[in-house]
């Protein structure tokens, strides 16, 4: 867990909200208790929005939302990311909307 302590640089895929396009993204993990974390989003491209996140790892999965804006308003808040800590250096995931709907055809 420790090692997820600190700040996480990549770039963020989207392809909804009609966007296609990638941005970058920092992650940054301030605080761990126990399997729980809390930090920050930094989104330079989206009018420099800042937002507050909370998390949880179990292993190498690693889950957290965007709970409020700390910085503009240009994220989507209340998403899901669920990633896996891939290498020491490394996370790679996914993004699930708070309005994604799954309907079974």
């Amino acid at each position: 867990m420790s090692e997820l302590k600190g700040v996480w640089s990549g770039t963020f895929n989207q392809y909804s909200h009609d966007i296609n396009g990638s941005f970058p993204v920092k992650l940054t993990i301030d605080t761990i208790t126990g399997t729980e974390f809390t930090g920050t989003m930094d989104w330079p491209t989206f009018d420099n929005t800042q937002t507050k996140v909370k998390g949880m790892v179990d292993g190498t999965l690693i889950k957290w939302t965007e709970t409020e804006y700390l910085r503009g308003d240009d994220a989507v808040l209340g998403g899901l990311y669920i990633a896996h800590l891939k290498a020491s250096n490394e996370i790679a995931g996914d993004w699930m909307d708070p309005k994604h709907n799954i309907t079974p055809q």
